[in-house]
């Protein structure tokens, strides 16, 4: 059962939901620091408004700092709560499809974390290196982006086939939809921050169904 699946003495509902909640602080941390320590910051609340991308807040020197500290190791646990995520979908829908549990696999605990690790080795790359570092910085980010979405898509397609799920299920897309249509400008950084918060709540709920 997947109760038993552990990292250390941490359980696998634990792994999720504590790398969940250290990925929002994570975000909003460096969003904090960003407008304390630059002259003449956005200060806004960026899933609302839009006034500042998540790695735009974390590419000033102190901002970056936290930003780095945290990502770095946030990136295995990441991958390693998507794979208990996606034996919790096999535990719940039996009927889920192996080359639907390998993609997931594939895109949750592989590309995903590595991704993540990848670019931000090659972030603020343009400062110092020539233009194709930060190039490399914006193509893995735009990978990692992508994956969590593609993985939270595709387990969510899974979600409403097990009773009282479903509300998972819409959980990522309601806000993402929301935002859409309340909001024109900075419409990126809205969608990004919004797609971000609702994936990784998304994840803690599942992590929290766990305990069940």
């Amino acid at each position: 059962m997947l109760h038993n699946y552990k990292l250390g003495c941490i359980s696998a509902s634990q792994t999720i939901v504590i790398t969940g909640i250290f990925l929002l602080i994570w975000a909003f941390g460096s969003y904090l620091i960003y407008v304390l320590t630059v002259p003449d910051p956005f200060v806004c609340f960026p899933p609302f408004s839009g006034c500042v991308s998540i790695s735009h807040a974390g590419g000033y020197p102190f901002s970056g700092f936290f930003y780095r500290l945290l990502v770095l190791p946030l990136a295995p646990l990441l991958g390693l709560s998507m794979y208990f995520i996606v034996q919790f979908l096999q535990n719940i829908n039996p009927d889920v499809r192996p080359n639907i549990r390998r993609t997931l696999i594939l895109l949750g605990s592989v590309i995903l974390p590595i991704s993540l690790i990848v670019a931000e080795a090659f972030k603020d790359g343009h400062r110092f290196h020539p233009q194709y570092v930060s190039d490399l910085h914006s193509l893995f980010s735009v990978i990692a982006f992508l994956s969590l979405i593609i993985f939270q898509i595709i387990a969510s397609l899974q979600l409403p086939k097990a009773r009282g799920m479903l509300f998972l299920a819409l959980l990522p897309v309601f806000i993402i939809v929301f935002q859409y249509f309340t909001h024109i400008q900075n419409i990126n950084n809205i969608v990004e921050w919004n797609v971000f918060i609702s994936i990784v709540v998304w994840n803690i709920l599942i992590g929290r169904s766990l305990r069940q």
